[in-house]
């Protein structure tokens, strides 16, 4: 009885010792869905990542789980740069499309989506491409503006991010400290990617040039009233014969290389197709967010457009980048009229916008919180600022994180 109770008393010991073991045990499986924990999906759905310069590593890493199951790829611009949860890698200075997806051995995927900047260095030559891109034939003379650019001999054309596939070399005709003057070669239509060099062959990147061998409609399309003039610009656009707007064709025109004018029909407000041909026949491409299409959409207002175009505003920098109306496009808007700002989300910290004068004076509208949803953002155009605006010159729109397309008023 006596070695009965004793052995009783171990085994309670043991069943003890089991319940207080803390020894962790794994979790996951590899028919787990992955899940990216960070980055964190921010409210607008996109992240940005930054390399402060072209020599120091991004110092983002991405967390996934299940992550002894889960293998994180980098893209940039669609193209496979990186695998690892670190970003251990420098890239050459310019902003890309980032892409970090996050795969299991399943095969099942998510990611997140966004912006990568790599800054250049003050004293670098560089050149930023404009918010609508570069848009660019071969056998016409054409330029880059940029940064430090008179150190520059010459500049070489790639297919892929790092700059490792080399399509093309050029010289420039003309270099000076802003602008770089060439003559593209013949080139096969595409995304190409710029990288400038000095005298001792050191590379600098510099974003992207496309090539088009076609005619190609860059901006102008968007938007026109009935009965008024209409100029829609593009690249070789020399040989458009037609313009069709719905059904209604016109071959009054005028065309140049980089534009087409002509009277707008009538029409009423709200959505209507564009499209053009050139005297061969052939279709006129249109460069939209969805691609190159061979027909647009376009649009009537009720509103009148005082600015239109394309500038990313940004109260960070200084001087400070605005869009900026003068007081000759606003002599027409009378006092009590409603104003427009139209915008594209830009960037992914912070997104406002204000408007104010052109010594920022008097604020015709407080500074606002903007959103996906709440495009226009409106305002009332009172005399006092009108007779603010008439005497220092123009009227700003400021912010920050926001792309300014037009500015109407009704």
């Amino acid at each position: 009885m006596k070695n009965h109770y004793i052995l009783l008393l171990a085994a309670l010991a043991l069943c003890f010792a089991s319940c207080e073991d803390n020894t962790p045990f794994d979790t996951q499986s590899p028919d787990d869905a992955p899940l990216i924990l960070i980055p964190y999906e921010s409210t607008s759905g996109t992240i940005t990542m930054t390399q402060s310069n072209p020599e120091t590593l991004c110092a983002d890493s991405v967390v996934v789980t299940p992550s002894a199951y889960t293998t994180v790829n980098w893209y940039l611009d669609g193209q496979l740069v990186f695998t690892g949860t670190k970003l251990d890698k420098c890239f050459p200075s310019g902003q890309y499309d980032l892409v970090i997806e996050a795969v299991t051995q399943a095969g099942k995927k998510t990611s997140r989506t966004g912006t990568f900047i790599a800054n250049p260095y003050l004293t670098d030559p560089y050149s930023a491409a404009p918010a609508g891109g570069r848009h660019m034939v071969p056998n016409i003379p054409t330029a880059i503006e940029g940064v430090n650019l008179a150190a520059v001999t010459a500049f070489e054309l790639t297919s892929d991010v790092e700059g490792m596939n080399v399509v093309q070399t050029i010289t420039p005709t003309s270099a000076t400290d802003t602008r770089l003057e060439f003559v593209l070669p013949e080139m096969a239509d595409g995304a190409y990617y710029v990288f400038l060099k000095d005298e001792a062959g050191k590379r600098y990147g510099a974003n992207v040039l496309n090539v088009h061998n076609s005619s190609v409609v860059l901006s102008g399309f968007e938007v026109f009233k009935p009965g008024e003039e209409w100029t829609i610009s593009g690249v070789k656009l020399e040989n458009v014969a037609s313009v069709t707007i719905d059904e209604t064709v016109i071959t009054e025109l005028t065309a140049t290389a980089t534009s087409v004018t002509f009277t707008a029909p009538a029409a009423e407000p709200g959505n209507h197709t564009v499209s053009m041909k050139n005297a061969d026949g052939s279709d006129v491409l249109f460069a939209t967010a969805e691609g190159l299409v061979a027909q647009a959409t376009t649009f009537v207002s009720a509103e009148t457009t005082i600015w239109s175009g394309s500038v990313t505003i940004n109260w960070e920098v200084d001087p400070p980048v605005t869009a900026k109306v003068t007081k000759e496009a606003m002599a027409n808007v009378p006092a009590g009229a409603t104003i427009s700002i139209y915008f594209d989300m830009a960037g992914d910290t912070y997104h406002q916008i204000q408007v104010t004068t052109d010594w920022w004076s008097m604020n015709l509208m407080e500074k606002k919180d903007v959103h996906e949803g709440d495009n226009p953002i409106t305002f009332t155009y009172t005399a006092e600022g009108k007779a603010k605006v008439e005497e220092e010159g123009s009227m700003l729109v400021v912010g920050f994180g926001a792309t300014i397309t037009s500015v109407t008023y009704k």
